[in-house]
């Protein structure tokens, strides 16, 4: 039991986020392309050079108020110690225990580093930039034929909902428990929330679009992490069909496959669910995720079909005139259908902060324009007890404490089939006392904190939690609940 729920609470992103479930396509600046045969810059820069390196491949872990292994990747200061003192140029280069998991980056970017170092690590704003930089002058869009959903594909939205447990591996880590939540917000758009914690949430919709001219669907991914708001924009452009599966693929919707790409597979009820990522043309397109699942709890699904009139192959938005042009590439080329804005400050955020970062981004679908879904506010109020804890905070189908406040449990733990209910279990670091859940599916939930006294990462004996707590959360609501008994010690 310990073993197979030892990654549970997850994770940090290293996660998710990213390093952005979302599928997560990693964050970062998107427009800084540089081949191998285009070689170095001639002179390094933190701003123009370094920092959008480290925001496509390490900061998704190593940022927030919890950095990974305490190391901290957003700041220049930050980072020019790390380069000073080694660390941060021998971990890039080992093979046999790559940083990213995922793969080492190219050996150009890794080389980058050095000549910034042996150049005095130089910082744009306090030195005059190099107009001689060499950056990707061009890029061209290939041609996106969308699949006509009114002649095949529309049931990929029916395949998709449902309560999805099973493992996943995401930028060469393995889990071996994962969940998503997919449930139907529209007569024709599906809907599934991963979230992280305090450092931000991920999020993936499928939806019937107008594209160009096209009836679709497209797939909608992003969230926000460590105060980087992002979403990037996929279309359908591939359907096949075998005598026991079925099988979907949606690129970037600028840039195509070249840029990023997600495939689905369905047998029964299982799915089959990968991502690939170029990191926004930084290289070619990897594994970034995969997801292994069965479909558990078909009741959640079946409830939000029916409140919402679901499934009805009618548009949910259009897209006609195509994407509008992020606010990004007034420097760099557009290569990728994604919108990001940045607000070093923003962590834990509700809908005013996403809606702000959506409009500072220019994303054509912001949370406010998504129908059904609600926010709930989690605020716990911490004793001397717990205050330096961090929290696992879950949502699940069914309770995982009963009235007393102690865990239903079954050899000193939590029950597995109980833990097979949760539908979302993102962590609150421990010098924070209150998280939002955003873009959340109404319903009944059971509400758990636990204060991880021994910071082993999941539920365990010794561990402090409350009395049991359900809470109806109603379409299109904001509501706030209070967790003021954290006394229960296990």
């Amino acid at each position: 039991m310990v073993a197979r729920f030892h990654w549970f609470p997850l994770v940090r992103w290293c996660l998710l986020a990213c390093k952005s479930f979302s599928l997560a396509f990693l964050l970062g600046c998107p427009a800084y392309a540089q081949s191998e045969r285009q070689g170095l810059v001639d002179e390094v820069s933190y701003t123009s050079d370094i920092r959008p390196v480290l925001s496509s491949f390490c900061t998704t872990c190593h940022a927030g108020d919890n950095p990974e292994g305490d190391v901290s990747l957003t700041s220049y200061k930050d980072v020019r110690q790390h380069v000073e003192d080694g660390l941060l140029r021998q971990r890039i280069r080992d093979a046999s225990d790559p940083m990213p998991p995922s793969g080492l980056m190219p050996a150009y970017m890794q080389r980058l580093f050095d000549q910034w170092a042996s150049q005095g690590y130089r910082n744009e704003g306090h030195e005059p930039a190099n107009e001689g930089r060499t950056v990707m002058k061009s890029f061209e869009p290939p041609a996106i034929k969308p699949v006509d959903v009114r002649q095949r594909g529309f049931e990929l939205l029916d395949y998709f909902q449902g309560h999805w447990v099973g493992d996943m591996t995401l930028m060469g880590q393995s889990y071996e428990w994962w969940a998503f939540d997919f449930r139907a917000i529209s007569p024709s758009h599906v809907h599934g929330l991963f979230e992280g914690g305090t450092i931000g949430n991920l999020f993936t919709s499928f939806f019937v679009a107008n594209f160009k001219g096209s009836q679709t669907i497209m797939a909608r991914n992003g969230g926000l992490l460590n105060g980087i708001y992002r979403t990037s924009y996929f279309v359908l452009d591939q359907v096949k069909y075998g005598r026991d599966w079925a099988y979907y693929r949606l690129v970037d919707a600028h840039g195509g496959a070249g840029i990023m790409y997600m495939e689905v597979t369905f047998r029964s009820d299982t799915i089959e669910f990968n991502a690939y990522t170029s990191r926004f043309g930084m290289t070619e397109p990897k594994p970034h995720m995969a997801f292994r699942g069965r479909r558990r709890h078909p009741e959640l699904a079946k409830a939000a079909a029916k409140a919402v009139g679901f499934p009805r192959n009618v548009v949910d938005y259009d897209f006609s005139g195509g994407l509008p042009t992020p606010t990004w590439i007034n420097d760099y080329p557009q290569t990728t259908a994604s919108y990001i804005s940045e607000d070093a400050n923003t962590r834990t955020v509700g809908n005013e902060e996403l809606i702000e970062l959506g409009r500072q981004s220019q994303d054509p679908r912001r949370v406010d324009q998504m129908p059904f879904v609600a926010e709930l506010a989690v605020e716990v109020r911490r004793s001397d007890l717990i205050r330096d804890k961090k929290l696992l905070l879950y949502l699940s189908r069914d309770a995982l404490v009963d009235h007393q406040g102690t865990f239903i449990q079954r050899y000193g733990t939590i029950r597995e089939e109980l833990l097979d209910t949760l539908l979302l279990f993102p962590e609150i670091a421990k010098n924070q006392s209150r998280f939002t859940f955003t873009y959340l599916h109404p319903g009944d939930y059971f509400v758990t904190a636990i204060a991880d006294m021994d910071g082993d990462g999941l539920p365990s004996p010794g561990d402090v939690t409350h009395r049991q707590t359900r809470i109806t959360v109603k379409p299109e609501s904001r509501q706030t609940l209070v967790i003021q008994d954290m006394d229960v010690r296990n």
